[in-house]
């Protein structure tokens, strides 16, 4: 429990090297006590290999200078609608099998995404305004610097980080599973993403199925929540 309480998490492996410097337990014998711990509610399987003590961090996107920027840029010309920015980097870092993601998300009230898309194009941006899973598939390349123009739907839940709206955990969450753009995640991946978020950071499942609710897609996300336990 030491070697535990000084770290937010670890790996098998990571414990069994250290515990052969100062014991010569084998690691069928290191896997019994480790066992014995989540028994006893010690210790927790926070994902597949990767075991801490449950202790869970506030979900906090990052915001890039990058991101900073294309917000206050489409703030100042649009003053009056609701905006909300993200990077593609929140999401591949969560994946399973990590993908390259380096598009730059700005979502707008729905009446405003063709006008803030032909603003970004004029200005030498490549941009792509709600695109479909078939145009997603066929001509976005997710590795290139661009930017996804998308419906902020009304109520969204989102933080403010730095005075930028960003989406919160459980926004992500649902989006992940309802969104065209995000197909390629769909099926086993929403799995693993999701499980990662509930074992790593706070996520408040009222307010994940109150959205989710809001897209038509709460029994979904209570199905993938129960899939995670």
């Amino acid at each position: 429990m030491t070697y535990a309480t000084a770290r937010n998490n670890f790996t098998f492996n990571e414990l069994s090297e250290y515990v052969r410097d100062v014991s010569t337990i084998s690691d069928s014998g290191i896997l019994w006590h480790i066992k014995k711990l989540i028994r006893e509610k010690k210790l927790m399987r926070l994902s597949r290999g990767l075991y801490g003590q449950g202790l869970k961090d506030e979900f906090q996107p990052r915001l890039t200078d990058s991101l900073k920027k294309l917000y206050q840029d489409v703030r100042g010309a649009f003053p009056l609608i609701d905006i909300c920015v993200y990077s593609g980097a929140d999401i591949s870092s969560m994946q399973h099998h990590i993908s390259t993601n380096n598009a730059l998300y700005v979502e707008v009230t729905k009446e405003a995404t063709e006008a803030v898309f032909h603003w970004l194009i004029d200005r030498g941006i490549r941009a792509y305004h709600r695109p479909t899973e078939s145009f997603m598939s066929d001509y976005v390349n997710l590795s290139e610097e661009i930017v996804i123009v998308k419906t902020l739907v009304t109520e969204s839940p989102v933080i403010v980080n730095d005075g930028i709206v960003m989406p919160s955990l459980e926004k992500l969450m649902v989006d992940i599973n309802t969104d065209a753009d995000f197909y390629y995640l769909h099926g086993g991946e929403t799995f693993y993403i999701m499980e990662h978020a509930l074992n790593l950071f706070k996520l408040n499942k009222s307010k994940l199925l109150r959205y989710a609710s809001r897209r038509g897609a709460r029994q979904k996300m209570v199905g993938l929540i129960n899939e995670c336990k």
